[in-house]
């Protein structure tokens, strides 16, 4: 009999629990992945990052490493829908502390990269539910 009860107990447990587990995204507003290039001249960033700031209200912001000239936000990390100013720093293989290596541990300062891609940023982009939002950057170099 104790058996029985167990048992019992276990499935109505597994019963109570059952609807806690498909809590998700399926009511709530949809995220879109986003991915570039990020290019320097006529060359791929090597190591960089690459943020997107909500121009429209959107309770998302986010951004991604750029790696040899590439960046990828998954769309279960990804933004939603409306406009983004776009803010990209790369330090061109500098770090902006001592002794640490620049990359996903380091701190990229921005340095290479003139003021209009990132403290002084104008470049906005729209991220629109269910399109390819591939936005692409091609930083010209200063002359001098």
């Amino acid at each position: 009999m104790r058996c029985g009860v167990k048992v019992v107990g276990l499935l109505l447990g597994a019963l109570c629990l059952g609807p806690l587990g498909g809590c998700g995204q399926v009511g709530g507003p949809a995220r879109n992945e986003v991915t570039g290039k990020v290019t320097f001249g006529d060359e791929p960033i090597e190591d960089g990052v690459i943020n997107f700031e909500p121009q429209d209200g959107q309770s998302t912001r986010d951004g991604a490493m750029i790696v040899k000239g590439e960046y990828r936000i998954p769309k279960e990390k990804g933004l939603m829908a409306g406009k983004y100013k776009v803010v990209i720093h790369a330090g061109g293989g500098k770090s902006s502390s001592k002794g640490e290596p620049p990359g996903p541990t380091g701190t990229v300062t921005g340095h290479q990269v003139p003021p209009e891609y990132n403290t002084e940023s104008k470049q906005v982009v729209e991220v629109k539910d269910g399109e390819p939002n591939e936005f692409n950057f091609k930083i010209p170099k200063r002359k001098g």
